[in-house]
């Protein structure tokens, strides 16, 4: 099934995933799909950013708070808190292979 991107509009663009649409559009998937497709691929995405960056959740920790207001809807899932937020520390060729993982387990 292709897939169709939704073009975040006002205060959205400030998200720091809007600069890669093809990820932008996949990591919003996540918003409805089941709860255990969702742990599937956090879980794969989790092992693609161990073995690219192995600290990159631990070093962003200190810095990047949870949201305790839990304001975003990714704040109620601590693994998505996570994932979303350790990306954002991510260089572009972690980025790049997570939206690969995420293209071929999405779209296939």
């Amino acid at each position: 099934m292709p897939h169709t991107h939704r073009q975040p509009k006002g205060p959205f663009m400030k998200r720091w995933y809007d600069k890669y649409p093809e990820l932008a559009g996949y990591l919003e998937q996540f918003r409805e799909m089941s709860q255990s497709r969702r742990d599937k691929l956090v879980k794969g995405i989790v092992e693609i950013v161990r073995k690219s960056n192995p600290t990159i959740f631990e070093d962003f920790l200190l810095d990047f708070p949870l949201d305790f207001n839990r304001r975003r809807w990714y704040d109620k899932d601590p693994y998505l808190w996570l994932l979303f937020n350790g990306l954002a520390y991510a260089d572009i060729d972690l980025l790049s292979a997570v939206t690969r993982y995420l293209r071929e387990n999405i779209d296939s």
